[in-house]
């Protein structure tokens, strides 16, 4: 559990501050939860349901303002919907774990969905992403430490079995190959739709697996699974014909549970604070009119901010949260519209990945132009500030509210929601209480395990590892290891060039301090043209002398030094216009380092704290 206190806390958002104690072990590695329990790592004692049913606890279905005796505008528009009672289940649904840009297909990638460690890799053979279970049958370690084969086989690093991609046991080295079901991997379905590999996290069917079965029940296994694939939650703006919409695409691995992230996400209200001055301004809100345009039901709710973002200046918002894990603003400008879209998958108790698409549509062709020509990586790196604006109270709110309610209390038991401007997240929280039985790991304040859930959230991260990106993101995206690798080179680059550019203008100056004292000693250009290695009599004598290497080096000091000058002005400019350019790349060179840190790790102080 992670190491408690009550000071500092807010009766809003239960958020706290120190940052002493010892970073959470094991949430942020791609480790599965085991039902054993470890010293300083964060331990699942008790597998999630696969389906999960209602419930309906006053306590957690009641209002802020019910709780505190207080008249709370945001609650009067709130009420379930005709499905109440139904219940979801968090195995039947298609999480995205990762946009395939972002992924190498010559390498297995680690991912963990709802506890589930898998390996997402690139089958060749069938030209498409393959996702097992990450375990090999054989010793039961990681297949992600293997590597693909030469022929296209994910092979464990352990005793070299391999996989073809219907999970079958294709090669024992010690033995050969081995047809008996128990060889095989455990694979799961998944899907690309949209620039996402979206997974469903429930073994494929036996029709399905190497194993097979009859014509009749294949042919039923591959109708289900066309079935299957029509619920993956996808932004229907993209699928317009002839649509010009641009998407931003980044994503990072979250210290906090995705119901965190999701009820950040619902919470238009924290903008203008929690990220002044890097995406917005506290000094310019307005009113929080926010109202439901549904009813609250299995599938979610929707929702209207009349005014809008910039008090009104950018029009109005619309919300949709489409359960269990889906989230789109949408906004319509003058001159463009814009859509925020938020997957908020559930990986383990207190941890998430963040899927987010900024995506934009332009009535001029200028910035769609600009826009095309960013890369990936720099999308994440410019992204990652916004993200830690809020990361380090989220990750302590979460603890404190999840404290409080291990006992069975409501969320608007324990935090106090009187503005109109909460009305998506107290919707939320009854979605999640009504129709998720509180998360698909529990807690969500249910008597039953909610004491075992905050322990499942571990000690607290430290402020650094809060702030690392490289293991939240960097270590893992294929794009941002690409960018790290060109900035990290164009950094070496300009280094090189400074040191060179320095170099020269100091010989430039060298040869002007010389041509200048041989003519003033009346001593002859022979001399001072030797000294400045440049063209003429006495250089073409010593070139004349010099082996080939030496006239090399004689040709490449005219170059920086310029054609001879008896009054060594020229020589004297040439050594200035050197040392600017030495200036130029010494700069260039550390904004570039500055940059190749952003790949690591974030700034702390966050920019609201710097700027009014």
């Amino acid at each position: 559990m992670r190491s408690l206190s009550t000071h500092d806390a807010c009766a809003h958002t239960t958020a706290r501050s120190p940052f002493h104690a010892p970073a959470r072990l094991g949430i942020l590695h791609p480790r599965p939860l085991r039902a054993t329990k470890g010293v300083g790592q964060a331990r699942w004692p008790f597998p999630p349901s696969v389906a999960v049913s209602a419930t309906t606890s006053s306590a957690a279905g009641a209002s802020s303002s019910a709780v505190h005796g207080e008249a709370a505008p945001s609650t009067s528009a709130i009420g379930l919907g005709a499905g109440a009672g139904g219940s979801i289940s968090w195995f039947d649904s298609w999480y995205p774990v990762a946009f395939t840009k972002d992924l190498d297909p010559a390498k297995p990638h680690r991912v963990t969905l709802l506890g589930i460690p898998m390996v997402v890799w690139w089958d060749k053979n069938a030209a498409a992403w393959r996702v097992f279970e990450d375990v090999c049958p054989h010793r039961l370690v990681p297949l992600s430490e293997g590597r693909i084969t030469p022929s296209g086989l994910l092979e464990c690093g352990y005793h070299g079995w391999a996989f073809s991609g219907d999970g079958k046991c294709e090669v024992i080295p010690q033995q050969g190959k081995c047809d008996t079901p128990r060889a095989c991997a455990t694979g799961y379905h998944c899907a690309v739709r949209q620039g996402l590999l979206f997974v469903l996290p429930k073994p494929l069917p036996p029709a399905l697996r190497p194993s097979g079965g009859t014509n009749d029940e294949l042919a039923a296994a591959l109708a289900a699974v066309a079935e299957e694939e029509a619920r993956i939650p996808l932004v229907s703006e993209l699928e317009e014909p002839g649509g010009k919409w641009l998407s931003q695409d980044v994503w990072r691995d979250l210290p906090y549970d995705w119901s965190t992230l999701m009820e950040n996400v619902l919470d238009s209200s924290h903008v203008p604070f929690t990220h002044h001055a890097s995406m917005s301004n506290r000094n310019v809100i307005g009113p929080y009119d926010l109202k439901l345009t549904s009813a609250i039901t299995d599938a979610g709710f929707s929702g209207m901010w009349t005014t809008g973002p910039r008090a009104g200046k950018l029009g109005p918002q619309s919300t949709t949260f489409t359960a269990p894990c889906f989230l789109k603003h949408r906004l319509d400008s003058k001159g463009f519209a814009s859509l925020t879209v938020v997957y908020a998958v559930p990986m383990e108790p207190g941890r998430c990945r963040l899927i987010n698409r900024n995506v934009l549509r332009f009535n001029n062709a200028i910035p769609e132009a600009i826009f095309g020509l960013v890369p990936s990586w720099w999308w994440h790196v410019s992204s990652h500030v916004l993200l830690e604006d809020d990361q380090i109270f989220l990750h302590l709110g979460e603890e404190e509210t999840a404290r409080r309610r291990a006992g069975g209390l409501g969320h608007s038991q324990v935090c106090y929601m009187p503005s109109q401007a909460d009305t998506y997240v107290i919707a939320f929280q009854r979605w999640l209480s009504r129709f998720g039985g509180g998360g698909p790991f529990g807690g969500g304040g249910l008597a039953a395990d909610g004491a075992a859930f905050v322990e499942a959230l571990g000690p607290r991260l430290s402020r650094k590892a809060l702030l690392d990106r490289y293991s939240q993101h960097t270590e893992t995206c294929a794009s941002c290891q690409q960018g790290l690798k060109q900035v990290g080179g164009a950094a070496a680059a300009a280094r090189a060039v400074a040191v060179a550019a320095g170099a020269a203008a100091v010989f430039c100056a060298a040869v002007a301090v010389a041509v200048a004292g041989a003519a003033a000693t009346g001593a002859g250009a022979v001399a001072a043209a030797g000294a400045a290695g440049a063209a003429g009599g006495a250089a073409a004598g010593a070139a004349g002398v010099l082996s080939a290497v030496g006239s090399v080096l004689v040709a490449a000091a005219g170059a920086v030094a310029g054609p001879y000058d008896p009054t060594g002005v020229s020589h004297m400019l040439r050594a200035a216009a050197w040392a600017l350019l030495a200036a130029a790349a010494t700069a260039a060179g550390g904004r570039l380092e500055a940059l190749r840190k952003l790949f690591y790790e974030g700034v702390y102080p966050p920019p609201r704290n710097l700027k009014d």
